[in-house]
């Protein structure tokens, strides 16, 4: 599974018109009362986001806090080269191949 900025976009996106959609219906609401006095202090939006949008700010958070090197796996495969006992598995390698492939069309 890819994880992708567009989803969080998305959902940013989507949070932002239904706000900006609610500040407009108070605005239209408050423009056709003509005879109450409007306050002139400020207004605070409240933005909710959804529970997806959460989990993927929380996936977003934990890959940024994750290394880019695994050193434990660089350390046991090398030492796998070096002792001559390293196999690939080449069935494995041509279906993610394959698999990636058939991700990248879609």
């Amino acid at each position: 599974m890819k994880i992708d900025n567009k989803i969080a976009n998305y959902e940013i996106n989507q949070q932002i018109t239904k706000s900006a959609s609610n500040i407009n219906e108070v605005q239209q609401l408050l423009n056709g009362q003509k005879n109450q006095e409007l306050k002139s202090e400020s207004r605070d939006a409240i933005v909710n986001f959804s529970r997806a949008s959460k989990e993927l700010r929380l996936a977003n958070e934990t890959i940024a806090s994750a290394p880019d090197v695994r050193e434990d796996k660089i350390t046991e495969i090398r030492d796998k080269i070096e002792s001559g006992t390293y196999r690939i598995d080449n069935q494995a390698v041509a279906d993610k191949m394959v698999g990636s492939f058939i991700d990248e069309l879609f």
